[in-house]
């Protein structure tokens, strides 16, 4: 069956751990399950659907910067990956983290 068309979610590894009370996490969990429940539905027409959920990127949001992070770049390389494989292909999810980063 030819692709018809691709749905790409941005989730975050935060949505894996449990912060009390961090909405944040919550919001990123539901993306997950947003994401699974639409590819569910979608079976056998040809849409695929992912969910690319990199861990901390270095950006200006941090307060407290970790010591592993990744650049924009690398997932903007994870989300080329993914759009890249075969039509017969479908990437649910890809967890990506800097390497040492502890969660």
């Amino acid at each position: 069956m030819a692709a018809r068309g691709f749905s790409l979610f941005t989730g975050n590894t935060a949505g894996r751990k449990i912060y009390p009370g961090n909405l944040y996490t919550a919001t990123k969990w539901a993306v997950t399950g947003l994401a699974e429940s639409l590819r569910r539905q979608l079976v056998g027409t040809g849409v695929r659907v992912s969910v690319i959920a990199p861990g901390h990127v270095d950006t200006q949001l941090w307060a407290e910067r970790p010591d592993a992070m990744m650049e924009a770049d690398d997932v903007a390389r994870a989300v080329m990956w993914v759009l890249a494989q075969l039509a017969l292909i479908n990437v649910s999810e890809m967890i990506t983290r800097a390497l040492g980063q502890e969660l």
